[in-house]
């Protein structure tokens, strides 16, 4: 008698599924939003460099100081400066500044200027990423 029960239950749980299962379900959704035209404008700036000075190399008995003075970018939001040294072989060196300074000198071992020529530039440096570079001092050599 259990078993013919536990087949009834388990036809009618069979055909419940079954039966039940055929209707779809249904969902839509809707959003909307409002937008606006406004006028716009792009406009694209640029970062003046600064106007690079005299460049300087003073050579003593081992060691040499290496020297570059600028006039100030006037682009706006600058964060400061980056000079870069250029050596004759290829090899660049940089030295960042702030935002105030007009000159930098850095002392260098007298072999590194007598081996090769060093050349310097200066580039602006702003607060939004964008950069320009002077042009290039002549070249010095102990």
């Amino acid at each position: 008698m259990t078993t013919t029960r536990r087949i009834l239950v388990l036809t009618a749980l069979a055909a419940t599924m079954f039966l039940g299962s055929g209707a779809a379900a249904q969902a839509s959704f809707t959003e909307s939003a409002k937008v606006t035209a406004t006028p716009m404008s792009i406009a694209t700036g640029t970062v003046s460099a600064p106007a690079a000075g005299s460049g300087s190399l003073t050579c003593g008995r081992t060691s040499a100081t290496m020297g570059l003075t600028w006039t100030k970018s006037t682009s706006a939001r600058i964060s400061g400066y980056r000079v870069t040294v250029h050596f004759s072989d290829g090899y660049t060196q940089t030295v960042d500044k702030a935002a105030t300074d007009t000159s930098w000198s850095q002392g260098i071992t007298l072999y590194n200027v007598t081996a090769y020529a060093v050349r310097y530039t200066v580039s602006t440096v702003t607060d939004y990423g964008w950069t320009a570079e002077s042009a290039s001092t002549g070249w010095f050599q102990c």
